[in-house]
């Protein structure tokens, strides 16, 4: 299906415009640091906005909608997918629980790629995987709630 783009969110959620309105586009498959996560969120969009910035409109293909009723899928512009292109330069982290089919080597394959040669995410010395912040950051929240 064929989108416009209305706002990039962050490194792994757009706004965009379909026939049905607008809804959020979470893309497919991978897990962009939180823009909490200082500098590797804020680079994960800022790379986002650069590879859809010559776009007004992209080609998505719909895998499913997530719990929050957003579109899922892979987002392609000129026969690339940007899904696989942030995770092979290290700005996004392959969503392995949500991977299935043709799409899980695809993506490890592209990921490994980053990993290999300590690509952004991957250069630190230290990683906390996204799922792994926001779970701390949860949990940190609710122990200053009790």
């Amino acid at each position: 299906m064929r989108v416009r783009i209305e706002h990039i969110r962050d490194g792994d959620t757009l706004v965009v415009k379909t026939d049905a309105g607008s809804t959020d586009l979470r893309l497919y498959g991978i897990d962009c640091p939180e823009l909490a996560q200082e500098p590797f969120g804020r680079l994960a969009r800022t790379r986002l906005k650069a590879l859809l910035k010559p776009y007004k409109e992209v080609e998505v293909v719909e895998v499913n909608r997530d719990q929050y009723n957003r579109l899922v899928g892979e987002v392609w512009v000129d026969d690339c997918c940007v899904n696989t292109q942030l995770l092979s330069e290290g700005f996004a982290v392959a969503y392995r629980h949500h991977l299935i089919g043709d799409y899980r080597t695809r993506y490890l394959q592209a990921e490994e790629i980053a990993r290999k040669h300590k690509l952004q995410f991957w250069s630190q010395a230290e990683i906390e995987l996204p799922w792994d912040f926001r779970r701390r950051t949860r949990e940190k929240m609710q122990a200053n709630v009790e």
